[in-house]
C-alpha cells in the first residue's frame, strides 16, 4: 500500500514536473502527464516483482496484482491532473 501512494505522489509530481517544461498546449499536457503516471505504474511493478524476487517471504503475490490493478488506472489519472497544473502554473501561460 504504502509503495501505490508513493507512486501516485511520483506521477504526479513528474506530471507536473515534465508538462511544465514540454506541454505546448493543455491536451499535450494531460496526454504527457498520463504517459509519466504510466511509466510510473510499470515502475511500481518492476520493484515490487523485484524486491519479491531478492527478499523471498516478505510480499504476497496477490497484494503485489491487487495493487498494481489499482495503480495502473490510478497513476495515469494523477499523472494527468499533475500535467494539466503544470501547464497551468508554466510562466509561458498567460493568466488573466
Amino acid at each position: 500500500m504504502t509503495g501505490a501512494i508513493i507512486t501516485g505522489v511520483v506521477s504526479i509530481g513528474l506530471g507536473f514536473y515534465v508538462a511544465r517544461l514540454w506541454a505546448p498546449t493543455a491536451s499535450w499536457a494531460l496526454l504527457i502527464g498520463a504517459m509519466c503516471g504510466g511509466v510510473c505504474a510499470v515502475v511500481f511493478f518492476g520493484v515490487a516483482v523485484l524486491m519479491g524476487q531478492l527478499v523471498p517471504n516478505t510480499t504476497d503475490p496477490k497484494k503485489i496484482g491487487f495493487w498494481f490493478l489499482i495503480v495502473v488506472f490510478a497513476a495515469p489519472i494523477a499523472g494527468a491532473l499533475g500535467g494539466f497544473l503544470g501547464y497551468r502554473r508554466a510562466p509561458e501561460f498567460q493568466q488573466d
